[in-house]
């Protein structure tokens, strides 16, 4: 199985989906200036500054009774609602969102042993990197902490996470090593890449345990591409409008392979069909559709195979993920 780590603008993914709750779509341009560092800049609670996109100055975006202002022409002049309001309107809702969350505390409820609910907190274990509560079960007399991920780790958990931030956004691990080495921490880096795959590991498993909100419209397209000298197939299957990637599968041939298993994948991933299912007109697309998504009942998932790059429908969506 193959698995493909994409680089995600952490900010330009949380700003859609806050839209995405809120009912408003988000201007794509908007989008590229709220992902750069220090493009905006909050002066009061109604009173903004945005960078220009080709950085040749700044906007003034102001709160009135009509909603959002903009001292930029195109929306002073044409009254347009212009990229530099939606960019507030991003750094608005993150402030929002932000001011409900809340970390919910630990609960711990039960022995890790035996899980008998009569424990008790007995002290705390001190170590190099911090306090840990210790607790005690009355019935089995064992003692026991919580593994928050990051015990017996000589590094501290601000710096891993930081190593595998800066891995994640393109740097080598020779790289990583050296930003390090600048922090006081000498690590080989052959150990960030441990680290990498620890943690890789049980954010895996944690996100397999979720259940993905993906839309009623789901697209599927294979890509040529050589495992090891190996020529293969990678199918895929992802959510039109979040463009969430559901399912993926790696096969011999193109048109004759079984992708079944990954439309089943994909079923029980997301928790239900799709209304609508777009693919090329590939016949094993087709006999899958049949065998895993159609159905008698009403509403009945509808098969599109008729995409091409001009036309009513085509599949530019997943082409652009792939690249």
């Amino acid at each position: 199985m193959l698995t493909f780590l994409g680089r995600i603008g952490v900010a330009g993914d949380l700003s859609l989906c806050i839209y995405e709750q809120n009912s408003y779509k988000p201007s794509p341009e908007g989008l590229v200036i709220a992902n750069i560092s220090g493009a905006i800049k909050r002066i009061s609670e109604s009173v903004y500054k945005v960078k220009s996109q080709n950085d040749n100055g700044d906007y003034d975006v102001c709160s009135t009774d009509l909603g959002w202002v903009c001292s930029c022409p195109d929306n002073r002049f044409r009254g347009v609602k212009c990229k530099h309001v939606f960019v507030v309107e991003i750094s608005f809702a993150l402030r929002k969102e932000v001011e409900i969350a809340r970390i919910e505390p630990l609960q711990i409820n039960c022995c890790i042993f035996c899980n008998s609910s009569n424990i008790v907190k007995d002290g705390l274990r001190h170590n190099k990197r911090g306090d840990i509560q210790k607790y005690e079960c009355r019935d089995c007399n064992r003692y026991f902490t919580i593994n928050l991920g990051f015990e017996r780790m000589l590094a501290t958990p601000q710096i891993i996470t930081s190593a595998l931030q800066l891995y994640f956004t393109g740097e080598s691990l020779r790289n990583v090593q050296k930003f390090l080495k600048l922090q006081g921490v000498n690590v080989n880096h052959n150990t960030v890449y441990r680290w990498m795959k620890k943690y890789v590991g049980l954010m895996q498993s944690y996100l397999e345990k979720i259940t993905p909100n993906v839309s009623d419209a789901w697209r599927a397209d294979e890509l040529y591409l050589k495992v090891r000298g190996n020529p293969k197939y990678l199918y895929a299957l992802m959510d039109d409008q979040t463009r969430f990637w559901i399912a993926q599968q790696v096969a011999d041939t193109k048109y004759t392979s079984n992708v079944r298993p990954l439309l089943e994948n994909a079923k029980e991933l997301a928790g239900k069909i799709p209304n609508t299912f777009i693919t090329d007109g590939a016949p094993n697309f087709h006999d899958a559709f049949n065998k895993e998504f159609f159905t008698l009942k009403d509403p009945r998932t509808r098969h599109i195979s008729h995409i091409r790059l001009q036309g009513d429908h085509n599949n530019n969506k997943m082409t652009a993920i792939y690249i």
